[in-house]
C-alpha cells in the first residue's frame, strides 16, 4: 500500500452478452416477426419466388446486422445517419431547436422543482423530475440534483495518497450501490477552461512583494509568459439520480409532493457527506439558478458558470438556437457562435492493462494548448446481490462461447478470454466488503468558437486519450446535438 501503485483492470468488455450472442433483443424481436411473417406469406402463397424473396431478406438483414464500420460501430446505424444527413443538407441545413416553454425533444419531459429546509429558506436545492419514458409515468420517474465539490487537483501526490484515494472511491460507489440507499446513478463532471493569459500574469504579478531582486521578477515574468497560455481552471460537479419509486417506499402512502422533495433533500445530504468523506468536500448544492446558468455556460461557454444575468430557473439554461452538423453542433451563443462535439468512450476501447486511480489525469490535465471540455464519468449502481448474478451470467455465455470456439476447431480471437476474466473479477471484487455493482461511462464534450479550432481540439483530446488506454473515442457522428444531453449534468446516458 505504501510502496506500489493500487492498479485496476478496467477492459474486457468487449462486446454484447446474451442468450443469442451480439444481437440486441429489438433485433431478436424484428427477425422473430419477419420470420412468422415469411412463413405465413409462404403458407398463403407457396411461392417460389416467396421462398427466394424471404431467403435474400434473411440474408441481407443478417449482412446489415452483422457489418461493422472500421470504428466498431453499426454499419447500417452509421448507413442511415449519413442518407438522412445529406437529405437535410439538400434541404439546407436549418435549426432544430429554438428556445421556448420546452427543453429539446432528447431531453424529454420534466419539470424544475425546488426545495428549501426550513433552517435555510434562503439556499433552495434545484430538482429537476424527469418523466419514465418506457410509460409516461411521472410517478414511475426520476428526480436529479446536482452540487458543486472540491475537485482533485493536486498535482503530484505519493502512492500512498493515490492509493487511499482510489480505495476511497471504491468504498463511495459501494456504499451508494447498497439496496437501502434509493440511488441508481452517480455522475462527476469536470469543467476545463483556459484562463486569459492576462489574468494568469496579473496574478502572478500580485504574488511578487515589494522588493523582490529584478532578477527574480524577470524570471517569474518569464514563466508567467511561459505559462499563460496553458493554464486551465477546473470545477468539478456532481448529480445524483434518485428513483421515485424507491423514495417513495420510504415514505407513507399518502405522503405528497412536499414530502417527497424534503426526502429527497435528506437523500442527497446522505450522498454529500458520503462524497465528502471520500476527499470531495461540498462547495455549494445548486439551486434553479445556479443549475440553469450551469447548463447555459455548457452550450455558450462565453457566459461564466456562476453568471445568473437572465436565468430565472433551470429550464433558461436551453436559451440557444441549436442547428445540427455533421462532426459538430453550433450553438447561438450571446456574443458569438459556439461549436461543440460529443465523444463517448466505447465498451471495447476501455484500457486492457493495468491503469492506477487517476487513469483519467490525462483528459483532464494534460491536454495542450488549453482547450474548453468537459470530462463525465458516470455511474449506474447496482446493488450487490443482482451485480454478483449478472456477472455469474456473463461468466456462463464467455465460458460456453469458448467451448464452442474449440469444439468448431476455430482459433479463438481473444475476445471470449478477455470476457471471461472481466466477469471473473467482478465476481471477486464482489466478494470484498463494501463493494458494489457499476455501469460505467466516460464522455468528452468539446467547445470551440469556429470548426476549425473544433478539428484541432479533437486531435489533441483523441492523442490524451490514448495516452490514458484508451483504444479509440467514438465520437457521435450526425448526432452531436442528441449526445449532448449525455454531458449535461442530468444523470441520463445510460441503460442498465
Amino acid at each position: 500500500m505504501n510502496g506500489s501503485q493500487r492498479t485496476y483492470v478496467l477492459g474486457g468488455e468487449t462486446r454484447r452478452r446474451s442468450l443469442f450472442g451480439a444481437m440486441s433483443p429489438v433485433q431478436v424481436a424484428v427477425g422473430a416477426v419477419y420470420l412468422v411473417v415469411w412463413l405465413l406469406l409462404l403458407l398463403t402463397t407457396q411461392s417460389l419466388i416467396t421462398l427466394v424473396a424471404g431467403l435474400l431478406g434473411a440474408a441481407a438483414g443478417w449482412f446489415a446486422v452483422r457489418r461493422a464500420t472500421a470504428e466498431g460501430d453499426s454499419w447500417a446505424a452509421a448507413l442511415v445517419d449519413e442518407a438522412e444527413w445529406r437529405l437535410v443538407r439538400k434541404a439546407g441545413r436549418r435549426p432544430d431547436f429554438v428556445p421556448g416553454a420546452a427543453p429539446p425533444p432528447e431531453v424529454g419531459e420534466i419539470r424544475a422543482l425546488s426545495y428549501a429546509p426550513e433552517a435555510a429558506p434562503a439556499s433552495p436545492m434545484a430538482l429537476v423530475h424527469h418523466r419514465d419514458h418506457a410509460d409516461r409515468s411521472w410517478t414511475d420517474g426520476h428526480l436529479t440534483a446536482t452540487f458543486e465539490i472540491a475537485g482533485g487537483g493536486d498535482g503530484l501526490l505519493p502512492t500512498r495518497a493515490v492509493n487511499a484515494a482510489g480505495y476511497l472511491f471504491e468504498r463511495l460507489l459501494g456504499g451508494l450501490a447498497g439496496a437501502g440507499l434509493p440511488v441508481e446513478q452517480l455522475d462527476v463532471c469536470t469543467r476545463v477552461l483556459p484562463v486569459h493569459p492576462d489574468s494568469y500574469r496579473r496574478h502572478m504579478d500580485g504574488l511578487l512583494a515589494d522588493g523582490v531582486p529584478a532578477r527574480l521578477r524577470r524570471s517569474m515574468s518569464e514563466l508567467a509568459g511561459y505559462a499563460a497560455g496553458n493554464t486551465e481552471e477546473y470545477r468539478s460537479f456532481a448529480t445524483v439520480r434518485i428513483p421515485l419509486p424507491r423514495l417513495a417506499e420510504r415514505l407513507p402512502a399518502t405522503a405528497g409532493e412536499e414530502a417527497l422533495c424534503a426526502e429527497a433533500f435528506h437523500v442527497l445530504g446522505d450522498v454529500v457527506g458520503r462524497v465528502g468523506r471520500a476527499g470531495h468536500p461540498l462547495r455549494a448544492v445548486l439551486g434553479p439558478r445556479r443549475l440553469g446558468a450551469l447548463i447555459r455556460h455548457l452550450h455558450d461557454p462565453d457566459r461564466d458558470i456562476d453568471d445568473l444575468d437572465g436565468v430565472g430557473s433551470v429550464l433558461d439554461g436551453w436559451s440557444q438556437v441549436r442547428t445540427p452538423g455533421r462532426d459538430w453542433v453550433r450553438t447561438e451563443g450571446t456574443h458569438r457562435p459556439w461549436y461543440h462535439a460529443v465523444a463517448s468512450v466505447p465498451r471495447d476501447a476501455w484500457p486492457l492493462q493495468p491503469v492506477t486511480a487517476r487513469w483519467m489525469e490525462h483528459l483532464v490535465t494534460g491536454i495542450h494548448p488549453a482547450t474548453i471540455r468537459t470530462v463525465q464519468t458516470q455511474w449506474r449502481l447496482v446493488p450487490k446481490v443482482p451485480a454478483r448474478e449478472r456477472a455469474r451470467l456473463a461468466l456462463t455465455y464467455d465460458t460456453a462461447d469458448r467451448h464452442g470456439e474449440r469444439r468448431r476447431g476455430q482459433v479463438s480471437t481473444g475476445v471470449a478470454e478477455a470476457s471471461m476474466s472481466s466477469s471473473r473479477r467482478v465476481l471477486e471484487d464482489l466478494l470484498t466488503p463494501v463493494v458494489g455493482g457499476t455501469h460505467p461511462a466516460v464522455r468528452l464534450h468539446l467547445s470551440a468558437p469556429d470548426p476549425a479550432d473544433l478539428t484541432a481540439s479533437r486531435v489533441r483530446v483523441t492523442a490524451a486519450a490514448e495516452d490514458a488506454g484508451i483504444t479509440r473515442l467514438r465520437w457521435h457522428t450526425h448526432r452531436h446535438h442528441h449526445a449532448l444531453l449525455t454531458a449535461l449534468p442530468l444523470a441520463r446516458g445510460i441503460k442498465a
